[in-house]
């Protein structure tokens, strides 16, 4: 449940030299007036040298705060309670910017917060930030782990210094940004850091549906490609789209709220049957996160880092009884999330 007194956080998570400080800068020159914005910083290293960009192009009043010696999700994640609270004690703070290492475990930082910050900070859009020689670097989008959390975990993925983009480049950029699931709320691009505050407020305000919507390979001129409303889901009763065919099959999706839990073990049962000819989802479980896909091939089940929401899109034959299948998706739900048919 939304608390209006929780400050409004965003996460910017990307590869190291993505921009993300610059990015910081930008947003915090274009907040709106009036606002006190605060901003946290977590380096990899013991010295601080983001922390000194920030405050060296920054106004004097701004709180600022910065965690080093490794990520704070682990390494000094005892730190973390004591930095809030200088940064948000004693002042009005009405945006809190963490800018995750490059090296960083940025779903666990998130978890973190949802779980032990719950009541003061309320997550919005984490922005995931990539650059053209991150794509072109071999092995990069396929072999580097923190390369593919930061990516998978991001609600806006932003493709910047597309100045330096070589011809094609950004084609391909939103050509594999599209084939991503779960799909993102939002792909764009920048240069120089220039980002629309918009974006940080994206994440609850949209969600999303791959079945029904397709992000453009050309999107309008510094709007990115994102996708319009569509109905939000509640705690057990998740937002169902309509299926359609997809080469001789139906294919029908569903959305999750955020906090809803699965039984993993009645959720694997259900997913294995043989009646689905292909499915591809990510769900919340007591025990994280987990992505799920299943092909000709057999089924694939491996940890995620996506934190928006629980999904699932599913491939049958014509005269799949959808409700059924809802029902019983209900019915992996733990405890008190559960709805009766």
């Amino acid at each position: 449940m939304n608390q209006p007194d929780r400050i409004p956080t965003n996460l910017f998570t990307g590869f190291l030299g993505t921009g993300k400080t610059t990015f910081i800068l930008h947003l915090l020159k274009a907040k709106p007036a009036g606002e006190q914005w605060a901003v946290l910083v977590n380096e990899f290293g013991d010295v601080g040298i983001d922390q000194a960009l920030i405050e060296s192009e920054s106004p004097d009043d701004l709180p600022i705060q910065e965690v080093g010696g490794g990520c704070f999700c682990c390494a000094t994640a005892m730190n973390l309670p004591v930095v809030l609270h200088l940064l948000l004690t004693g002042r009005k703070v009405d945006r809190l910017l963490i800018e995750t290492s490059g090296l960083g475990h940025p779903a666990g930082i998130l978890d973190l917060l949802r779980r032990d910050h719950a009541t003061r900070l309320e997550p919005r859009a984490t922005i995931g930030l990539v650059t053209p020689s991150d794509l072109r670097s071999p092995g990069m989008v396929e072999e580097n782990l923190i390369f593919r959390q930061q990516v998978e975990l991001s609600d806006v993925l932003v493709l910047n210094q597309t100045d330096r983009a070589r011809p094609g480049e950004v084609d391909r950029f939103f050509a594999w940004a599209s084939g991503l699931f779960p799909p993102k709320t939002h792909v764009a691009t920048a240069e120089r850091g220039r980002i629309d505050p918009a974006w940080l407020d994206l994440v609850g305000n949209q969600v999303i549906s791959s079945l029904n919507l397709a992000l453009p390979v050309h999107p309008e001129p510094g709007k990115g490609a994102s996708t319009p409303s569509a109905p939000k889901p509640g705690a057990g009763h998740p937002a169902r789209f309509p299926s359609r065919p997809d080469g001789g099959l139906w294919a029908c999706g569903w959305v999750f709220d955020p906090q809803d839990s699965f039984d993993e073990e009645a959720l694997i049962q259900l997913l294995g049957r043989p009646e689905w000819v292909r499915l591809k989802g990510v769900f919340h479980t007591p025990d994280g996160w987990i992505s799920v896909n299943r092909s000709a091939g057999g089924m694939d089940l491996k940890e995620s880092c996506h934190r928006r929401d629980s999904r699932l899109e599913v491939f049958a034959p014509a005269g799949t009884d959808w409700d059924t299948l809802e029902m019983e998706l209900k019915q992996c739900l733990i405890g008190d999330q559960q709805t009766p048919a």
